[in-house]
């Protein structure tokens, strides 16, 4: 029997009666709108800015290799990009998940080359798995011997890997440094910014690729190089495969913090030196993004226009189900911009607020129909289309039983097996154990969830529950009783 694959917290409901299990799931990120371009017209001559942004994220056969921060950080860019004058919606394409297959990637690829001409920009944006391959492919221009390769949607082979838990890379399924390089020349345009965040998960141990992998961001950035264009990579060492973080500070910059020289403008060079401090502070200095800038002088990517705050969430934590609950929401702007709020409630519903004035308090009123416990989630959005950081808040909606604990500020993921178990400790203040909730993330069916409650470490069960527990989209976390 497998156990489950991924603890996050922990909370108590407790009152009289027999264990029983209800399943909760908080929804979570959305798909970005489909996207409809239009013809350039002949002989135009104005300078105009496309974009390709290609987040893979979500990978066919192995859930265990998703990274759902991919597909967050490509939505926050492209949201980005749109509060620029300089973006129009028509002039971006955004590849994701299922979508982002190797026939999608290079038809993109042909689109952008066909829109583009020699007055334009170019943003291309890539973040999925990296690693290089063991050989050089043709046409043998590796120095190390290696070419380096992008995972596409099915860049992972459908079977398991005899050699470790990480699957085995699918060869007909990859991005090479020499294609990469084939499609970027097509370009014509007089300025090019490709951002590649590789998030490389310590070598796949396969016939396919290298495990070391340290250089392998550095290696592509060198291949990728070339007149009027900026290249970007993060590079990220073995222990780390988790998180956007460089791409999340990359967009940052771009919202307007990394306009150095306060001339109102970001570039995409002032966006990677905002971005590579603060990338190697929160990976503990494992983490040194690259850049290699072949454009002269520097390439202008947006305008600054500063999100509002990150909101303030005020409410109780613990309520009642089928009752009114009111919470409050705060937030300012740093140039005085009105602002709404987008809400979700964590029980499937959402909604959008009216604009208010910078700092107002906006009270919202919501009811949960059923017992749990649910993650508010809010961000503040000004009337330029600037999204502030995310506020979370985690409720309880009591119902037939009464809360006596929570523990619900940890958010770590364990990884769990079946030799691994996790212990939670604590002491209850009601005399009746009616029902304990966790919170948990599953990759894939067939793992079991095992329950049991001892009053010692190492002593007897004193009860014990086994629940099958169904897959969480995109590693969305779910509360379970």
């Amino acid at each position: 029997m497998k156990k489950i694959l991924l603890f996050i917290a922990i909370g108590v409901l407790l009152l009289p009666a027999a264990s029983n299990f209800n399943v909760t799931v908080n929804d979570a990120h959305t798909e970005i709108q489909e996207e409809k371009f239009v013809e350039r017209e002949a002989g135009e001559n104005d300078t105009e800015y496309w974009a390709l942004l290609i987040a893979v994220g979500k990978y066919a056969n192995v859930p265990e290799m998703d990274r759902p921060s991919m597909l967050i950080e490509v939505e926050n860019f492209y949201n980005t990009l749109l509060v620029s004058e300089r973006w129009k919606e028509d002039h971006i394409k955004v590849l994701t998940a299922e979508n982002a297959t190797v026939f999608n990637i290079l038809a993109a690829f042909k689109w952008l080359d066909e829109m583009e001409d020699e007055n334009d920009f170019c943003l291309v944006y890539i973040t999925t798995h990296g690693f290089p391959i063991l050989f050089d492919l043709p046409p043998f221009d590796e120095d190390d011997g290696m070419d380096e390769a992008l995972a596409t949607y099915r860049g992972f082979l459908p079977f398991p890997n005899p050699w470790s838990w990480e699957p085995l890379a699918n060869p007909f399924a990859i991005l090479t440094d020499d294609l990469l390089n084939f499609l970027l020349n097509r370009l014509e345009a007089k300025g090019i910014c490709f951002i590649v965040d590789s998030c490389h998960s310590g070598g796949f141990n396969d016939n396919w690729s290298y495990v070391k992998a340290n250089n392998f961001a550095v290696e592509l950035a060198k291949d990728l190089r070339g007149g009027n264009r900026i290249v970007m990579t993060s590079v990220r060492e073995e222990d780390l495969s988790y998180g956007s973080i460089f791409t999340h500070f990359i967009v940052e910059g771009l919202k307007g913090y990394a306009d150095s020289n306060n001339d109102g403008i970001c570039t995409a060079e002032e966006a990677f030196y905002y971005a590579k401090p603060r990338v190697m502070e929160a990976s503990g200095y494992s983490m040194v993004p690259q850049i290699f800038d072949d454009y002269e002088g520097e390439m202008p990517l947006t305008e600054k226009e500063l999100p509002p705050s990150k909101p303030v969430i005020g409410g109780v934590e613990i309520g009642d189900a089928n009752v009114t609950m009111l919470y409050t929401f705060y937030s300012t702007d740093p140039e005085g911009d009105r602002i709404k709020y987008h809400i979700k409630w964590g029980d499937g519903s959402e909604e959008y607020t009216s604009f208010y004035n910078s700092g107002e308090k906006v009270n919202v009123t919501h009811v949960w129909t059923k017992e749990g416990t649910y993650e508010i989630e809010v961000e503040a959005i000004d009337e330029h289309g600037a999204v502030g950081e995310k506020s979370y808040k985690t409720v309880t909606m009591q119902g037939k039983y009464s809360v006596d604990q929570r523990q619900v500020n940890t958010r770590y993921a364990y990884l769990v097996n079946d030799t691994r178990w996790l212990a939670q400790s604590f002491v209850p203040s009601m005399p009746v154990l009616g029902e304990v909730e966790l919170c948990l993330i599953c990759w894939a069916d067939g793992y079991d969830l095992e329950l049991s409650i001892r009053e010692e470490i190492d002593g007897d069960d004193l009860v014990k529950v086994t629940k099958t527990i169904a897959p969480t989209d995109e590693w969305k976390v779910q509360w379970v009783m």
